[in-house]
């Protein structure tokens, strides 16, 4: 069948799960794979981590789960100490049962750190998330949980890697927050229990780790990171025979703006679909 967008057929369409690739030349790998080189001090959350976020969320196949806000009511309190508790976290939900979690750092327009969380399970149906056992085994600030289906966990997606609006308290780059200043904290659950306690120094959970050494105590260190990369479930590759009509307009509109921007056709652009494509 010919290519349904006229306004360039040169290109093909790749599709995984909510992901679209747009290629001038199909690469050898589809999608093509990032490396694992040497990252510098993360000082930010960039646009091209949020873009590398959003790909790595929508290639995923449809699951069940639950969605996490953990939040901090003492500003005082620095992403590196609120990591450790991260990890307890993490580490808690895996044994519930979760095949992989996705957490996310934002702060606060007060300063506050605050991490959301998508936790995935494509295995069984997701384990029961008790609010109050939560709250407990985070100890630090208000937390909320929600379940979410295959059906719903787009929109999730959508809101979890939405561009960051609120700067840091010291005038530096933008983190992610809401524009409301993000999710409003409140007092740790009564009784919460520091136990059991994390390790001092990095750990390697996955080749995104949750903390890690940078020499500054409160440096924001890594923005996102996968806990069980190895677990996470792939929707499948497939190369479309026509781009959906939903689609269409934007990758029209998307070409034309690269292509006045660079002065060239690009070799591949990403459109993220409101619907999955392929599971």
């Amino acid at each position: 069948m010919a290519m349904s967008v006229e306004h360039d057929s040169r290109f093909k369409f790749v599709a995984q799960g909510a992901l679209v690739a747009a290629y001038c030349h199909l690469p050898r790998s589809v999608p093509p794979q990032g490396g694992k080189g040497k990252r510098g001090k993360v000082t930010e959350f960039s646009d091209r981590s949020r873009k590398r976020l959003a790909r790595l969320l929508h290639r995923l196949s449809p699951a069940c789960g639950v969605f996490i806000t953990l939040t901090v009511a003492d500003a005082s309190v620095g992403p590196r100490r609120a990591k450790r508790r991260l990890w307890l976290v993490t580490r808690w939900l895996r044994k519930l049962g979760f095949d992989a979690i996705v957490w996310k750092q934002e702060f606060q327009a007060r300063g506050a750190v605050h991490f959301h969380l998508l936790a995935f399970a494509w295995r069984r149906r997701p384990p029961w998330v008790e609010k109050d056992v939560l709250a407990n085994k985070w100890g630090l600030g208000f937390v909320d949980v929600s379940f979410f289906d295959g059906g719903r966990v787009l929109a999730y997606v959508a809101k979890y890697v939405r561009k960051p609006v609120v700067p840091l308290p010291d005038g530096g780059d933008p983190t992610g927050g809401d524009p409301s200043g993000g999710v409003p904290a409140a007092l740790p659950a009564e009784g919460a229990s520091p136990e059991p306690v994390p390790p001092a120094g990095a750990v390697d959970l996955t080749d995104t780790a949750i903390f890690e050494q940078q020499g500054e105590q409160d440096a924001p260190g890594r923005f996102w990171g996968v806990v069980g990369r190895e677990a996470l479930v792939w929707a499948e590759v497939a190369l479309l025979e026509r781009l959906p009509d939903a689609l269409r307009a934007v990758f029209e509109g998307l070409l034309e703006r690269v292509r006045n921007m660079l002065g060239f056709t690009p070799g591949v652009l990403y459109l993220f679909s409101r619907v999955y494509l392929t599971t």
